[in-house]
């Protein structure tokens, strides 16, 4: 008896008393990564991890290799952004445990994800240029390609953030007594 679910009487005086919580504002496990909140906290870590593989590697006037981090220490103070954006992603998305809040988070956490793409695309946009008597030559490094498609990609999944409301499938969720059961289905197949 105690597994079965709660009778119809039941329900709709949990409902009225204000006990029922609506299925998207059940708290969800720390281990949940569906409605891309895994994705997002993977997107996040790459796009630190790339934040200190190299950006620019130099051939002339010299030859040298300088990662964001070696260039927002110099210069280009404004690419702090970007990896400040990554690294408040990260708690944002990991603290969100209800398709509520993570729903309620979608723009801020594209924002940050877009910030690594912004600066990405100044840089490209304004390359350093040398003089006319010093030689300059230089490529785009690996972490520069790894942060923009990270940086793609994590404004794609922030605006997936949550998922949508008409389609939540059974998940597992936790109450205030602890974790919950996953509620099924039941569209379509008969009762018996």
């Amino acid at each position: 008896m105690e597994e079965l679910p709660p009778s119809l009487d039941a329900a709709v005086e949990a409902a009225e008393a204000g006990e029922l919580l609506a299925p998207e504002d059940r708290r969800l496990p720390w281990t949940y990564f569906g409605r891309s909140r895994g994705a997002l906290l993977v997107l996040g870590v790459l796009g630190l991890v790339a934040f200190f593989l190299p950006w620019v590697e130099m051939s002339a006037p010299e030859i040298a290799s300088y990662s964001g981090f070696d260039l927002a220490r110099g210069r280009a103070g404004w690419l702090w952004g970007g990896a400040v954006g990554w690294f408040i992603l990260l708690p944002l998305v990991w603290t969100r445990r209800t398709i509520y809040k993570m729903r309620g988070v979608r723009v801020i956490c594209a924002v940050f994800a877009a910030m690594t793409l912004a600066e990405v695309t100044m840089m490209l946009l304004l390359p350093p240029r040398g003089h006319r008597l010093v030689p300059f030559e230089f490529h785009w490094g690996t972490g520069f390609w790894l942060s923009a498609i990270a940086s793609v990609l994590g404004v794609i999944a922030a605006a997936r953030f949550g998922g949508r409301l008409d389609d939540i499938p059974a998940l597992p969720w936790e109450d205030q007594g602890g974790p919950g059961r996953a509620v099924e289905r039941s569209q379509g197949e008969p009762l018996h």
